[in-house]
């Protein structure tokens, strides 16, 4: 993370000496204003990733383990006569 911190600051100072060193040259100003563009939306993306993390960080503390699940209770309603029957015959094509 500082190393982004430190390449953002490194764009915005290289727009300020473009700036500086081009003078009156449109050229000079394009290249100064893309240099400081750049900057500001690696640095607002940095920010929303230093958010982001952090949010991951705190949801990961606040779970739970998860739990073991209990076996699936026993029918309360049994229906032998359902293993009984006979299997039911193939559906013709219609």
């Amino acid at each position: 993370m500082r190393a982004l911190i430190a390449g953002i600051a490194a764009l915005a100072v290289a727009a300020i000496v473009v700036l500086i060193v081009a003078g009156d040259s449109t050229a000079g100003k394009g290249v100064a204003l893309m240099l400081f563009g750049i900057a500001c939306v690696v640095a607002v993306s940095a920010v929303f990733l230093a958010v982001g993390r952090s949010e991951d960080a705190e949801r990961a503390a606040a779970a739970k383990p998860p739990e073991e699940e209990a076996p699936p209770p026993e029918d309360p309603h049994p229906r032998p006569a359902l293993d009984r029957r006979r299997p039911m015959p193939p559906r013709r094509p219609s």
